[in-house]
């Protein structure tokens, strides 16, 4: 009787232990399917995720120009501008928005021929706090939720820099990914030139974050 009892509580104790492993297996796949931040994107997700991104880094700089006095953040947030309103005319303006099809009329690409995926790394993804693998960086939603904004006016250089490199950090573990499936020209072009250019103003927010010349300018 003992021995029934206990072979009925082991049977109980796996059958609750396998559900919450069950459970927690389906909760991190639905996660990582639906979750931006997560999930392998399709070229389309991809670039509709980007002009988003893009479009609140650009309003938190451009919001920004009127709160610093630091001639530096200046240069760099005119850069953010620059860059990324170039970029979003690039994404806006290729035949992958809003293409439904899955297979993408795009005559600069060979989609019959075999790519080598392997990311190609440069010096800047050795430089501190860069990585040449994909970060742990954690991902907020509100990178991609333009009313993330509403109260950027606040911001002080500080905040800016410690807002804009994980920012700057989740489009660049996105334009890695997207580099592992795409076989599309635009879109590995695209990922890379993203990349650098982030990596480049990470690593300068990075060490401005804690160097001397964070000071403010009288004549700005």
């Amino acid at each position: 009787m003992l021995i029934v009892m206990i072979k009925n509580l082991f049977t109980i104790l796996f059958t609750i232990l396998f559900s919450i492993i069950l459970g927690m297996f389906f909760y991190n796949y639905i996660y990582n399917e639906t979750n931006i931040c997560n999930k392998q994107l399709t070229d389309n997700e991809y670039i509709t995720h980007m002009i988003t991104h893009h479009e609140v880094a650009v309003s938190m700089s451009e919001s920004h120009l009127n709160n610093t006095k630091n001639p530096i953040i200046l240069d760099i947030l005119r850069d953010v501008i620059r860059t990324q309103k170039y970029e979003i005319y690039l994404m806006k303006s290729s035949n992958i928005v809003n293409n439904t099809e899955k297979e993408l009329n795009d005559e600069m690409s060979i989609k019959n021929i075999q790519m080598d995926k392997s990311y190609i790394s440069t010096e800047g993804d050795f430089i501190k706090p860069n990585t040449p693998h994909i970060s742990n960086t954690f991902c907020d939603p509100g990178f991609f939720n333009m009313s993330h904004n509403k109260d950027l006016h606040t911001m002080t250089d500080i905040m800016y820099i410690q807002h804009m490199i994980p920012h700057h950090q989740v489009a660049v573990d996105m334009s890695k990914k997207i580099l592992q499936t795409s076989n599309n020209d635009f879109i590995i072009y695209l990922a890379y030139r993203i990349i650098r250019s982030q990596q480049s103003e990470i690593t300068k927010l990075y060490y401005l974050k804690t160097s001397k010349n964070l000071f403010e300018s009288t004549i700005l």
